[in-house]
């Protein structure tokens, strides 16, 4: 006999598969013909022009792959997707980066010596990819079981995952990926009295927690993502959640990657020495500039606890942008970082009137950056959200969210058949809420005290068969009459289940 709560879990672990089973196979979304422009070339450099009719599945990367615990250095941007994977299987933090090994003979075919060579193909960058591209590329050519699969690993290595995927076609409209965060359970420890430090356990997808989104106007003085880092794990940690230009092939311009959103999550320990918020929340960010991606900028408003902007310019449209922000967000934080590197110490403005006087925003929203480095930045961003974390954020879960993307025109993963899966495997599971042992003993008798009882019977009839004595009359009357109330209740159960298994749900 199972205990009960391993008996639980094993049996909600065989209908999550089963559930995993029946979405995978219909959340298939194919590119189709790629067409010839910029994001099909970072594709075709990558090696994974071939998935866009047929997608990167489980099977195809174990056929791929030469997997070993010897961290080899790619030759050429071919292998950057095989390594990107390798890498992140075994949890290490350079998985997404991008760096190639040159490999030069001693003596080449036009009699350079190696140095030389070297020299000359340092100057030549056409080969040079963002990190951001690469990600970006895999999740396109991989199928929603793969996307799960990298998702978990991304989220143990604390690296951002993406939430809306771009398209390779720039007419087609983004994806939003909901799919990949169900598989990522996470536990924390918030400092509430409610929860009196207790664990908590939740899935990524249905947990309600605040979002804040980030979003950049303009031409930035300072890194956005650098910013977000030091706001999500402190500035003297090396975590790298979010990819940025100071990393290798962080200042490479993106050529398939702008308009993705990315997501990292804060999860606080319970330590309050260690912790910088005392509750978990999310943090999204928009790649590229916001006024080219609109349906984006309208998603996270309208979806988001807070909305961070870095306002690096101020014509008239990003003025009817910031309006629409105001209008749309709870909360709303302008960072003024207007001007490049060098040019800290402009104040941006539109007729002579500051940010917060043309917006009509308390002065509590603004924040100048202009003149401060990241880790100033974020310190003063700290400050704010720490006062806002946990109690003036509203909770918001990526399924409402999923929800709202549909209806301004974006794909979803989760498709009608999808959610008719789903609904069915919640059939299947229904009456497991009242207790493993009540849902053993009506639904799985085969396990319950009949089948106990079946076992004890087989045993006597055994010590009769060993000392060649007959076998009770009694003994096989019930076992008899036990079989025959096993098989009665066993159809209680058991149809509605080999049904959902044997036929496609269409």
């Amino acid at each position: 006999m199972f205990k009960s709560t391993n008996y639980n879990c094993n049996l909600k672990y065989i209908f999550t598969s089963l559930n995993n089973f029946f979405c995978c196979c219909f959340c298939f979304l194919s590119l189709g013909p790629l067409k010839d422009n910029a994001q099909a070339e970072i594709l075709h450099k990558l090696g994974l022009e071939a998935y866009s009719t047929r997608q990167l599945d489980s099977a195809s990367v174990l056929n791929t792959n030469t997997w070993t615990l010897e961290d080899k250095q790619p030759v050429e941007l071919r292998n950057l997707p095989d390594a990107f994977l390798r890498r992140l299987w075994l949890l290490s933090e350079d998985a997404r980066s991008t760096c190639c090994q040159t490999q030069l003979d001693p003596f080449n075919e036009d009699g350079k010596l190696p140095e030389e060579k070297l020299s000359s193909s340092e100057e030549n960058t056409t080969s040079a990819i963002n990190p951001l591209d690469l990600v970006t590329s895999v999740f396109i050519s991989a199928d929603t079981f793969l996307q799960q699969e990298i998702t978990v690993r991304m989220v143990q290595c604390k690296f951002a995952v993406p939430l809306v995927l771009p398209n390779a076609d720039p007419e087609k409209p983004s994806q939003f990926l909901l799919w990949p965060s169900r598989g990522v359970l996470s536990q924390w420890r918030s400092h509430s009295l409610v929860t009196n430090g207790r664990v908590q356990k939740g899935n990524l997808a249905s947990t309600p927690l605040p979002i804040i989104s980030c979003i950049k106007l303009g031409r930035c003085s300072v890194s956005k993502s650098q910013v977000l880092n030091y706001v999500l794990n402190g500035p003297k940690s090396s975590k790298n959640t979010f990819i940025h230009k100071g990393m290798d092939g962080g200042q490479v311009p993106r050529r398939l990657s702008n308009g993705l959103v990315e997501t990292g999550w804060y999860l606080p320990t319970g330590d309050i020495d260690r912790d910088i918020y005392q509750a978990p929340f999310v943090i999204s960010n928009l790649r590229g500039d916001a006024s080219n991606h609109e349906r984006c900028i309208k998603l996270l408003c309208q979806t988001s606890s807070a909305v961070i902007i870095f306002c690096g310019d101020f014509k008239e449209k990003e003025k009817q942008l910031l309006e629409s922000c105001k209008a749309m967000a709870s909360k709303l934080i302008l960072i003024d970082v207007y001007g490049t590197e060098g040019d800290g110490n402009t104040t941006m403005g539109y007729g002579g009137q500051s940010l917060q006087e043309c917006l009509w925003l308390p002065k509590e929203s603004g924040l100048p950056g202009s003149a401060l480095n990241e880790e100033e930045v974020a310190n003063n961003l700290c400050e704010i959200l720490k006062t806002w974390v946990p109690d003036s954020l509203k909770p918001v879960t990526l399924e409402a969210a999923s929800k709202l993307a549909l209806d301004i025109g974006l794909n979803v993963d989760e498709g009608p058949v999808c959610k008719k899966a789903m609904a069915t495997v919640e059939e299947v599971l229904k009456g497991l809420d009242e207790g493993s042992v009540e849902f053993q003993q009506k639904q799985l008798p085969l396990q319950g005290h009949l089948w106990h009882k079946l076992a004890t019977l087989d045993k006597e009839e055994s010590k009769h068969r060993k000392s060649e004595k007959e076998t009770e009359l009694q003994l096989q009357e019930e076992k008899k009459d036990i079989l025959a109330e096993l098989k009665s209740n066993f159809f209680n159960f058991c149809p509605f289940y080999i049904v959902s298994i044997s036929f496609p749900i269409a």
